[in-house]
């Protein structure tokens, strides 16, 4: 696991980032018990022995400590150095077993827990002895003085590794949710990428293709015309002649028809190319944004972004912070609105306002002067699916109101915080 990932700070694996303090308890033990031993006259050898403890440590221990599961070999290796150096280093100057209160966390941190028992014990074998050959006749309080010493520091050894293993566990843990946060987060594009492909689908199946049909018949209806006919008398030629310019006329407005309906198709395709591509903020405000939509729309829109108190003129991303996601969906949201408008609602204009709510969350509203709806009757089509995805993932909320002959309302409201 990378030393300083997002995974270690969200865990605050103290554990981890204690190792560097183990380091210095491990130098200042040693520094003390070497000071010692020259203030008491020991053996020079057992200082040696204490630096090939700590080389020991510096090569193999250190790596055992960090270790993610104990043990590894580097445990034992260290555990066998430990214990031959130690007791040699106590049997020549007693003063060495200073040294066990560094020594004999270590073993716990690279060990489980019956292993390190016994490292422990045959650590302190050395210097119970050495109680016995001092104290001579006090059995019991050498029997005391080991038992004490023993239980001390089996219950620190424990609370140790269990601490530690607690740690790691815990830190796995935050790391496999972090890991399905991100498969789920990629779920979610996919689903977001397949409702898109159906609205797509949805629109060129309910615009294009249909308006492609009507062309194709109309072409047909032109095309076979009323033709001359076969008569010989002045009579039917008249009449052979009405029906000609009669055909022709037909032919005209067939024409016509289709080369409406290919106008048509020819906006609606422009508006696919839009609505699939990037929204318009550009570097732009949210409202600068809304403009240019506005700007660009077969029909008169009028934008508003009503001043607030003392905050009269700011623009309402400024006021409210509003981030960029929720910015993004909201021009989505505006294209969709105004995309219904010019496809359902024959409207003559176009009413989009912005403003906050409470200064938590942004509303926005398209309101038209169109045929409007029958509340009772309302659905959701593609347009207005898409939206309402959009809307919800962030947790906003889309509303359609109107009645018949009174145009239609459709208000977008979403927060401007997590």
């Amino acid at each position: 696991m990378a030393r300083g990932s997002p995974v270690d700070a969200r865990a605050e694996n103290a554990w981890l980032r204690s190792y560097p303090y183990w380091d210095a308890y491990f130098a200042i033990v040693l520094v003390a018990t070497i000071a010692i031993i020259l203030v008491d006259g020991g053996a020079p050898v057992a200082i040696v022995l204490l630096l090939l403890i700590t080389g020991s440590y510096v090569k193999w221990g250190r790596r055992a400590v960090r270790a993610p599961v104990v043990p590894v070999r580097e445990s034992w290796v260290h555990a066998a150095v430990m214990i031959v150096l130690f007791s040699l280093a106590d049997l020549v100057a007693p003063q060495s077993a200073v040294a066990l209160s560094a020594l004999i966390p270590i073993a716990f941190m690279s060990l489980r827990v019956p292993q390190a028992v016994a490292v422990m014990v045959a650590m302190f074998a050395g210097p119970g002895i050495q109680l016995l050959v001092t104290l001579g006749s006090h059995p019991v309080l050498i029997a005391t003085a080991i038992v004490v010493g023993l239980s001390a520091s089996s219950l620190l050894g424990v609370f140790i590794g269990r601490l530690g293993r607690q740690n790691t566990e815990r830190a796995r843990l935050i790391e496999e949710l972090d890991r399905t946060r991100e498969e789920l987060a990629e779920v979610s594009k996919e689903a977001g990428m397949l409702a898109e492909r159906e609205r797509l689908a949805g629109d060129i199946h309910d615009t294009l293709a249909q308006g492609f049909a009507g062309i194709i018949m109309l072409l047909q209806a032109a095309g076979t015309g009323v033709g001359a006919g076969t008569g010989t008398g002045d009579g039917q030629d008249r009449q052979d002649g009405q029906d000609g310019r009669d055909g022709q006329v037909g032919r005209e407005r067939h024409l016509a028809r289709a080369m409406q309906t290919a106008r048509e198709n020819l906006a609606e395709t422009r508006a696919l190319i839009a609505a699939l591509a990037p929204p318009a903020l550009d570097g732009a405000s949210l409202e600068e944004a809304l403009m240019r939509l506005a700007k660009g729309f077969e029909l008169p829109v009028e934008v508003s972004v009503p001043d607030s108190g003392s905050s009269a003129g700011v623009p309402v991303d400024v006021l409210v912070e509003v981030p960029v996601e929720v910015q993004e969906v909201l021009v989505r949201a505006a294209q969709e609105g105004l995309a219904n408008v010019r496809k359902h609602a024959r409207a003559r204009s176009v009413r989009l306002t912005l403003h906050h709510v409470r200064g938590t969350a942004v509303r926005m509203t398209i309101s038209d002067d169109g045929c409007g709806l029958d509340p009772g009757a309302v659905t959701d089509g593609y347009g207005l699916r898409a939206m309402r995805n959009r809307v919800t993932r962030l947790g906003g909320t889309v509303s359609v109101t109107g009645a018949p002959g009174e145009g239609t309302t459709v208000t977008v409201e979403l927060p401007c915080s997590g």
